[in-house]
């Protein structure tokens, strides 16, 4: 999961194999008793949370953070995530060996890429002034290693003596074989030595150290690796989560986490009952949402793909293990997909959404370790998702998508943000806002009109527009002497990624062209509906059409023609095949 390669000297090594006394056998340890009572830990902090955004300030140090505390606050950031904060093997500072953080040597605060334990705790007493909290990246399941290859599952002899002589710490060194075999993910390495997270000695000394953090200011934790630390009925299961979660200081006000990454044995629902969880797998979905390394498909966000409730999941369009991981999974990404994918899940309820912050400059690694990220979080849109997601704390949300590239996502009755990621769409579709004229809050600057439960209006290609607290109509007939005329097309089957559209020979029904189409609403499938405004008198000649991206299926037989009344205008009828 995290990268190591790091060889140390020879000397070290042979210091390594004196400190086990020479014995290269593959060891077996005791483990100690488990006294706790198995309970599960609070979640209120977490389920209260839905307003929350996660800046991770990764490889940031506590002075730079500091630094930037002002400008994270004002960009709707109320949590900040640390990169980990224990002591590590080597004071290395290039971008690209990143990966020495998450090689620790004690369960100590402090250490060269970061700064010292005064630093840390200067950063959570700036942090409170502005409201937001300091969230820590946490390693409790390994140590830092002696080296690559067969030196992987040794650990660095800089380790904590305290650690690194107790036999009873250490798990098998060997790494895990079979990723489907929960044994092995919990019990066998990952590339790195594996503590024994059962013994309680050694979960003595992690309780002590969350607790010193807290005692600085630290409001939470992210615990890296936290599938591979058993759960209590686990085979070979222990009292870890439980006892070591359920002993901290000020618990009910802590936010905490496992990176609980899906795939093989990762039991993703269990690790819920006891803290919030990572969806790994919904990241690759948002990703695949705007377009990367896929087709465009905004529905594909819509379903978070696990049995778990909302409120305990953290969800992000890109993690640091994505983006600087070998594989790359999310390094290709450009500004414009993140953008897109942040609005994305940053405008939902009660999931909290994680932004990462890429280094500055050009290429993958361009930052020192401690050195400030790129500024794309300081972005207009992203700016304005934060701030509603803020405003809509509490509210409930419908996703309401329009195509494969428009998503509407109403919180309440209260707001809604539309993601656009084809080119200028007009809206026009159910709504729960009150009826008013509402202006864009992100870069753009377009107005949208609600009237009678429909919410009208275009939206520029590729951008978000943020709508709440919109100026109040009455929702009478508008003031423009435009009167709704409404289209049911009745029995409009469609195959998947396909909606139905009017088209006419009119600028408000796109002049004919099918991209300019207005898009109907299938919430009751398969009768579609869509109103538009158009003055009294209008006299205009139109189709239905079925619209897949550039795919276009018109309807058969004769245009169909209407004269706009100053009664009720609703055009009701079939889809001809």
């Amino acid at each position: 999961m995290k990268k190591n390669f790091k060889l140390l000297s020879c000397i070290a090594l042979i210091f390594v194999l004196f400190s086990y006394g020479l014995n290269l056998s593959t060891p077996t340890f005791a483990q100690s008793k488990n006294d706790t009572p198995l309970e599960t830990v609070s979640l209120n902090s977490l389920t209260e949370a839905d307003d929350s955004t996660i800046f991770h300030a990764w490889n940031w140090s506590f002075d730079t953070i500091i630094q930037n505390l002002e400008a994270i606050a004002d960009a709707g950031f109320n949590k900040i995530q640390t990169s980990p904060i224990q002591g590590n093997k080597e004071p290395l500072m290039t971008g690209s060996q990143w990966w020495i953080l998450y090689q620790p040597i004690n369960f100590e605060i402090g250490n060269t890429q970061l700064g010292d334990r005064e630093a840390f705790r200067r950063l959570c007493e700036e942090a409170e002034q502005y409201g937001i909290d300091i969230i820590v990246d946490v390693i409790a399941n390994h140590t830092a290693n002696a080296g690559g290859g067969d030196l992987q599952y040794t650990p660095s002899p800089n380790v904590d003596p305290v650690l690194l002589n107790n036999p009873h710490f250490w798990r098998e060194a060997r790494g895990v074989e079979d990723w489907n075999n929960r044994y092995q993910v919990t019990h066998w390495g990952i590339g790195l030595p594996d503590l024994n997270t059962a013994n309680q000695e050694l979960q003595n000394m992690v309780i002590d150290f969350l607790n010193d953090a807290i005692s600085l200011g630290a409001s939470g934790f992210r615990f890296d690796a936290a599938k591979h630390i058993e759960l209590p009925d686990d085979v070979g299961g222990s009292n870890f989560w439980p006892r070591v979660l359920g002993s901290l200081n000020n618990s009910d006000d802590l936010f905490i986490y496992g990176e609980v990454l899906q795939g093989g044995a990762d039991r993703i629902s269990s690790y819920a009952d006891y803290m919030g969880v990572t969806p790994s797998a919904y990241g690759d979905r948002v990703r695949h949402s705007v377009g990367f390394q896929s087709n465009r498909n905004v529905r594909e966000m819509q379903n978070y793909g696990v049995n778990i409730d909302p409120n305990k999941l953290i969800t992000w369009v890109e993690s640091h293990d994505t983006y600087a991981n070998d594989s790359e999974e999310s390094t290709a990404m450009t500004e414009w997909e993140l953008r897109m994918g942040w609005s994305l899940i940053a405008s939902r309820a009660e999931s909290t959404p994680l932004y990462f912050n890429r280094p500055a400059g050009s290429g993958k690694f361009a930052n020192q370790i401690g050195q400030a990220g790129n500024n794309w979080w300081q972005h207009a849109d992203i700016v304005a998702v934060n701030h509603f997601r803020q405003a809509m704390s509490g509210e409930s949300e419908y996703l309401r998508p329009q195509s494969n590239d428009v998503m509407l996502i109403e919180r309440g009755n209260k707001g809604m943000t539309i993601v656009n990621l084809g080119g200028s769409a007009q809206v026009n579709a159910t709504t729960n806002l009150a009826d008013g004229t509402y202006t864009n809050r992100a870069s753009g600057n377009e107005t949208f009109t609600v009237t009678n439960g429909r919410i009208t209006g275009t939206i520029s290609g590729g951008s978000i527009a943020v709508l709440y607290d919109g100026d109040d109509q009455g929702g009478g007939d508008p003031s423009n002497g435009l009167v709704p005329v409404t289209f049911s097309i009745h029995n409009a089957t469609t195959n998947w990624g396909q909606n139905v559209y009017i088209v006419g020979d009119i600028p408000e029904l796109g002049s004919w062209n099918p991209q300019e189409a207005v898009v109907a609403d299938s919430s009751s499938y398969p009768t579609w509906r869509t109103t538009v405004y158009l003055p009294v008198g209008t006299e205009f000649a139109f189709k239905a059409i079925k619209r897949d991206g550039s795919n276009v299926v018109w309807e058969s037989g004769n245009n169909r023609t209407y004269r706009v009344t100053s009664g009720n205008n609703e055009i009701s009828f079939n889809f001809r095949n």
